[in-house]
């Protein structure tokens, strides 16, 4: 099984990709907690430690989900404190 990683992205193309991830009803938020519990359980996201990690890096972050086919699909931490994205990236995933 291969290791996930941290990976950081731009946040402006960020931005751009949650809104239209929003407008199009794909954009899962924790206080969907069904749907956030499934997507995270599916995707075998370790929420501890990607917070903790993140955490070390960037102030202020918050997690919200993209659920939808393409590069931009995934788990994020996002401060826009900081204007800094913070993606759990599984290897081999559709998300690469």
């Amino acid at each position: 099984m291969s290791r996930p990683r941290i990976v950081e992205v731009n946040y402006f193309e960020f931005q751009r990709a949650l809104v239209r991830a929003t407008n199009a009803g794909n954009r899962i938020d924790r206080t969907d907690k069904a749907r956030w519990s499934k997507w995270v359980s599916e995707n075998r996201v370790k929420e501890a430690a990607f917070k903790s990690i993140g955490e070390g890096r960037f102030d202020g972050l918050e997690p919200v989900i993209i659920d939808e086919e393409g590069e931009w699909r995934g788990y994020y931490l996002v401060s826009t404190k900081e204007e800094a994205c913070l993606k759990w990236q599984r290897p081999g995933a559709d998300s690469e």
